[in-house]
């Protein structure tokens, strides 16, 4: 037997269902208008940068000529690519001995500038060939060597001008060594016999530079010129 519900009743249950309606209707709004939101906030922020390579960065001043880290990394790769030694282990520059190298090159770079003001050059360029010859050869047989000239593009040039520089701080430092043996024996005695003091004729030129360090200088940061200088970084 069927049941006839009245009609109040059924206008009623129509008028709810119509608000059910209306309400999933403004819940569905509220959720597209929620996610065009964060579409449009998504779109405007710039998404973060990949880490950026350093190239290369200036370290120190010597009487206002600047020195960038690369400068100072290849001059110690070429000085270990010259020794006889195979294993050049410990020999380049990194975080564990970057203090140490830091100060030693602030002392050769004021050594090559006083060779550089006298003139007094010695017999380097005879020895140029054939050292130019071994860091030829060390870096066609790979290795540490070659991978470090590698990161730093160094190319036969800048190695060349590298070799140059150290063979004339070591050919300056044997001449006045010699020299001060010569006029002041005790003194160069001394220095020889202590690690820790310096000889009379470096303590005066220590004394007249004028060095600085930049800012981050104290710290190592490893460096790449050879990726910034093929466009991957800006």
């Amino acid at each position: 037997m069927a049941v006839h519900r009245p009609l109040r009743y059924n206008a009623i249950m129509i008028h709810e269902a119509k608000d059910y309606i209306q309400l999933l209707r403004s819940y569905f709004s509220y959720c597209l208008c929620i996610c065009t939101l964060i579409l449009c906030w998504t779109l405007a922020v710039p998404t973060s940068a990949p880490a950026q390579q350093l190239g290369d960065r200036l370290v120190v001043a010597i009487n206002q000529v600047p020195y960038s880290q690369r400068q100072l990394e290849l001059y110690f790769a070429v000085r270990a690519g010259i020794r006889n030694d195979a294993d050049l282990t410990g020999l380049f520059v990194d975080r564990s001995n970057w203090s140490a190298s830091l100060a030693l090159f602030t002392e050769d770079m004021m050594i090559l500038q006083e060779a550089q003001r006298l003139g007094s050059f010695g017999s380097v360029d005879a020895m140029l060939e054939k050292y130019s010859a071994q860091l030829r050869a060390r870096r066609g047989a790979g290795g540490a060597f070659a991978a470090t000239l590698k990161r730093l593009g160094a190319d036969d040039q800048a190695l060349a001008h590298s070799l140059e520089n150290v063979l004339r701080v070591a050919a300056f430092r044997r001449s006045k060594n010699r020299q001060e043996a010569q006029a002041l024996p005790n003194a160069a005695a001394a220095a020889q016999a202590q690690p820790g003091v310096l000889a009379k004729w470096l303590t005066d030129l220590n004394n007249r530079a004028a060095t600085r360090i930049y800012a981050g200088g104290n710290t190592f940061q490893m460096i790449a010129p050879a990726q910034r200088s093929r466009g991957d970084g800006p």
